[in-house]
Order: C-alpha cells, then sequence, then structure tokens
C-alpha cells in the first residue's frame, strides 16, 4: 500500500494532486507548524502579466499548527472569485469554477485548513483522484520530521511511502526499509498545455485550477503525463510548501 503525505494547501498545484493520484491513502498534515510565506495559504493563478498569487489572509504565529490557524477576515473572498473570473473569463471550462469551486469560496471560513482540504477535494474530484483521504490529527501518530513520518506509515500499514524531493535532504532510506517500507520520491516533470493568455508565454507551477479551467475533462490525463522518471520539476517562491 502506497501512502502520501503533504501540508494542507490552498489550491495546490499539479505535482501535489499527482502525488495523490499516486498513491492509495493520502494523509493530510494538519498537525504540522504553519509555514509563512509558503503555499499554505497562497497559490498562482495566470493573468495577461504572469503569474499572480492568490493569498488567504490569516492570523498565525509560528507556534500554531496548521490546523489551528484562522482567517483574518472576509474580504479576500470576492478578490479571490473576481480574480479568477476576471482572469479566465475565456477559459473554456470555466463553468466548473463557477458551478463548483465558486459557491465553495463563497462559504464564511473561519480556519485555514477547512478552507484548504474543500479546495483541494474539489480539484480532486475534478482530476479523478480516488485514495483514501485522512487527517493527520485523526491519527495516533507522534514524532518529528523523519519520525513522524515513518509513524505514520507504520500506522497506515504502508509498504511504500511516496515522498516530495524537499525531503531528501533529511529523510534515511535505511530508516524506512527497516520499518519494511519502502522510500520511493515523486518524480514530476512538467507538461505543457494550453493556456489562457498566451502572449505571457506558457507558465508551469501555477494552482492546478489553471489546468482544470483550460482543459476540463483531459485535466486528469494531462497531470498523470507528468508522473514520469526525468526531471523534477521545481518551484520558486515557495517552493513545495515543505514538501514531505
Amino acid at each position: 500500500m502506497i501512502v502520501a503525505i503533504h501540508q494542507p494547501q490552498y489550491l495546490p498545484w499539479v505535482p501535489y494532486c499527482a502525488k495523490a493520484a499516486a498513491c492509495d491513502v493520502f494523509v493530510y498534515l494538519d498537525t504540522v507548524q504553519f509555514q509563512k510565506n509558503g503555499v499554505q495559504n497562497r497559490n498562482q493563478i495566470k493573468t495577461p502579466q504572469g503569474a499572480l498569487w492568490l493569498t488567504v489572509p490569516v492570523n498565525a504565529r509560528l507556534d500554531l499548527s496548521i490546523r489551528e490557524i484562522r482567517i483574518d477576515n472576509q474580504h479576500w473572498q470576492q478578490k479571490h472569485l473576481r480574480s479568477i473570473q476576471q482572469n479566465y473569463a475565456r477559459a473554456p471550462f470555466l463553468g466548473l469554477f463557477s458551478a463548483g469551486l465558486a459557491p465553495i469560496l463563497e462559504r464564511p471560513w473561519e480556519h485555514l485548513v477547512e478552507l484548504n482540504i474543500a479546495t483541494t477535494e474539489w480539484l480532486f474530484a475534478c482530476l479523478g483522484v480516488s485514495c483514501r483521504r485522512v487527517r493527520a490529527s485523526e491519527l495516533k501518530a507522534v514524532g518529528a520530521r523523519e519520525d513522524l513520518v515513518i509513524n505514520i506509515c507504520r500506522e497506515l500499514g504502508a509498504d511504500v511511502y511516496l515522498s516530495g524531493q524537499g525531503a531528501k535532504a533529511y529523510q534515511v532510506e535505511a530508516d524506512f526499509r527497516a520499518q519494511g517500507i519502502e522510500l520511493r520520491y515523486q518524480q514530476h516533470r512538467g507538461v505543457a498545455y494550453p493556456q489562457c493568455h498566451p502572449q505571457a508565454g506558457f507558465i508551469a507551477d501555477l494552482s492546478a485550477l489553471d489546468l482544470v479551467l483550460n482543459t476540463g475533462a483531459d485535466a486528469a490525463e494531462i497531470m498523470l503525463g507528468g508522473e514520469a522518471v526525468g526531471g523534477v520539476q521545481s518551484r520558486p517562491a515557495g517552493g513545495e510548501g515543505g514538501s514531505l
């Protein structure tokens, strides 16, 4: 059984969704420290001028876990709705946003984690992601970094852990092997697809929302086309948000 673990993110990018599609159980790691200036409360869409960050304002202290983070106000909602509607006005599948994501964004949200998981679940549905999803806060596993990951995998009965590339700095393959777990790193290469605003050129590293609104039913196939051995897509300005 393959397990993947990642912090909840706001409108996550394509490799995040591809990792979930490649596992049997995906764990929303909501018990770890909130990361300032990461992608837990923001992500990018495309505009005629290039990439634009959509940021959810939060009341955050670095001693708080992700599940404790509260959204600062509700004024961001109309800004995000308007930005998406304006910049994807000519997207072939804007109707998916209007019918599905817009009502989610319009709800009153108190905690960031609930918003993040709701938007991610909508993207998963659009992309055909069918793995089981659980929250780390629902499990008994404790620890830090690699120990926490191994303990989660053991509790879920994993024999394969699908990790993000960013965790190579601290994970030791022998530690996983000693617990009967194969450590496998996700290999995702960027795949170009039709986008709005062609004058700005193709822009990678956007929210998976961009892929969904531009390609509709083809989005899942395009996403999975990036899951191959080869170059690993990198992300500037915020990285993978504490990849695990």
